[in-house]
């Protein structure tokens, strides 16, 4: 390496023949600050001062949100009367402040069978991780069996930050 040349700049060797002449990368220091400012950028974090890092944005809790929970509901479609009948009847007395639905397209192989294409709905329910809201979630999931002769209802639950 020539002595003008710090430790890990790329060095104007040839690497590749033709007449193309690329740049070979030495790893070293020299390439650490480029990489802490990507780094940072990429975290969200480049600029400004720590202050207003910490500082929420309109509309934004001034301290962190409770911690919820999100729970997807993956229920097969059934007739819209008996679908409007069922979150009318079942989810929303359990769920008064809100949920979402929406519907979507999905596969299933039963144990022993072929695949199965179906309509979906899914439910959406942000909830505090409380044995009310468990206890709730799992009567519709049980009811909803039971409503439609269904084997079962997938359920997916993570974790989620809300802020209303």
């Amino acid at each position: 390496m020539p002595d003008h040349q710090a430790p890990g700049s790329p060095s104007t060797a040839p690497v590749a023949s033709a007449g193309v002449r690329c740049r070979r990368f030495q790893p070293g220091w020299a390439w650490l600050p480029l990489s802490l400012l990507l780094v940072g950028a990429a975290c969200g974090c480049a600029g400004g001062s720590a202050a207003s890092a910490r500082k929420p944005g309109p509309g934004v809790s001034k301290t962190l949100p409770p911690q919820w929970l999100r729970t997807e509901l993956y229920l097969a479609a059934v007739d819209a009367d008996d679908w409007e009948a069922f979150v009318a009847e079942r989810v929303t007395p359990r769920f008064p402040g809100g949920f979402t639905v929406f519907d979507a397209r999905g596969q299933w192989q039963p144990p022993q069978g072929e695949i199965r294409r179906l309509a979906t709905k899914v439910l959406v329910i942000l909830h505090p991780p409380t044995p009310e809201a468990e206890q709730a979630i799992e009567a519709i999931r049980r009811e909803y069996c039971s409503a439609f002769s269904q084997q079962s209802v997938l359920r997916a639950t993570s974790p989620a930050l809300v802020s209303f």
